[in-house]
């Protein structure tokens, strides 16, 4: 299957550039926590996950509508340079608000201004990654993202090390060179190839915002709820057992939920573009094909992974992390794998939305499942066990592939064949 192949090459080349960043990162953490001491790290942590999280809700729907149109426009670099213009317009609205939200909780300009340059930059770099995506520069990202993350770390040592700038500057200016540089490479190499590959000078005679605006702004909505459906839990953790159980449950659903998403979230950078250019040529077996195969190859990981953690994973990883090897921590975690597995399901299950341009209807079901969540905390309380916080994340994503997945489920009951698969007549 060609589109399967593309997939392949496409998902080896996003899993390492995540990979090695990550490795990099991941071993920059002890040397950062030893130089700054605890609570330097956790205070440029929470300044830098805001930061993150901003990022994705202002500049999340461009990203994602850039992946959805790219392929039906006539003009893919004159498309592209207007959604970065996009992108520079909605920052810049963005940009002195947040220096002042800042100065406001830390009384310091200077980190003001660096965190607001490090949203405007980051968010152009999420829109610049998009574009690159559909182009299928997979291997330049693979080279962007090894430039980001060495000049970050390597910046951030230099400057804590040999220089006197207070911490917080040296680390968000690095992050500032990393952005800079690696987004400059890869908008140089995407222009270069769709200059190429454009032989007419015809403009694209569709409003791009008015579409972007329409399908984009409720992904906006969609991020935020995604977040708040593993914080709320967190909350509810605290509220009722405490800091000591919030804690562990936090390094555990940290350590399973982020592991398991290094590996599978590459399957959604590069099946996208991928889905949203066949999709355009009406290769619509083949799409369904695909997300099948996709799906399959998702469950037997669910299966080996949640084996392998019964056998000797959680031994390993409660001795990692320093978390009691008891029965209740072994279920929690294995409720946190399911949750990641089911959730990553859903978020394949929902192409077939994105597709066809249906974001809002992804938002409404969203919010079903938060509700849902929220409302079974409400009602468990203090009656509830340790327990109960993992458990109602797992019951949202539930939730939400189920109503993801309602085409799909009524397909099955409504054909015959489906049924006799399974050996009912």
């Amino acid at each position: 299957m060609e589109l399967f192949a593309s997939f392949k090459r496409d998902y080896f080349n996003y899993l390492v550039s995540i990979i090695l960043p990550a490795l990099i990162s991941g071993l920059s953490i002890p040397l950062f926590k030893h130089i700054l001491g605890s609570a330097g790290y956790g205070s440029f942590a929470l300044w830098f996950n805001a930061i993150l999280i901003l990022t994705a809700v202002l500049s999340g729907w461009i990203a994602q509508s850039v992946i959805r149109y790219f392929p039906s426009s006539k003009n893919q670099l004159s498309f592209s340079l207007k959604a970065l213009f996009y992108s520079l317009k909605t920052q810049s609205i963005f940009f002195l608000p947040v220096i002042i939200v800042v100065f406001w909780i830390s009384n310091d300009w200077i980190l003001g201004i660096l965190c607001g340059l490090t949203l405007f930059l980051s968010s152009l770099q999420f829109t610049i990654l998009s574009i690159a995506q559909s182009s299928f520069l997979s291997k330049k990202i693979i080279f962007s993202e090894l430039i980001r993350i060495l000049i970050y770390v390597g910046g951030s040592t230099a400057f804590l090390i040999f220089t006197n700038i207070t911490y917080l500057y040296s680390l968000f200016i690095a992050i500032i060179l990393s952005y800079l540089v690696s987004g400059i490479y890869l908008f140089l190499n995407f222009k270069s190839k769709l200059s190429a590959n454009t032989f007419k000078r015809s403009t694209d005679p569709t409003d791009w915002l008015k579409k972007f605006y329409h399908y984009g702004l409720p992904l906006s909505m969609w991020f935020i709820f995604s977040y708040l459906l593993t914080y709320i839990d967190k909350l509810f953790s605290l509220n009722y057992f405490g800091s000591h159980l919030q804690g562990n449950y936090q390094a555990l659903f940290d350590f399973l939920n982020k592991s398991l998403t290094l590996v599978i979230s590459p399957v959604i950078s590069s099946v996208f573009p991928l889905l949203t250019n066949a999709y355009e040529k009406n290769n619509r077996k083949e799409i369904k094909a695909l997300l099948k195969r996709l799906a399959f190859y998702e469950i037997i990981g669910f299966v080996s992974i949640s084996i392998g953690y019964w056998i000797i994973g959680a031994k390993i990883i409660f001795f990692i992390l320093n978390i009691p090897d008891n029965l209740m921590y072994r279920v929690m975690g294995f409720i946190i794998i399911c949750s990641a597995f089911i959730w990553q399901l859903s978020i394949l299950a929902q192409k077939r939305l994105e597709l066809k341009y249906q974001s809002r209807i992804m938002v409404k079901f969203l919010l079903i499942a938060f509700f849902a969540q929220v409302l079974f905390y409400l009602v468990t309380g203090s009656h509830g066990n340790q327990l109960t916080a993992p458990f109602g994340f797992l019951l949202s994503s539930t939730i939400y592939l189920i109503l993801i997945s309602i085409p799909q489920i009524q397909s099955l009951f409504k054909n015959a064949k489906s049924w006799q698969k399974f050996g009912i007549s």
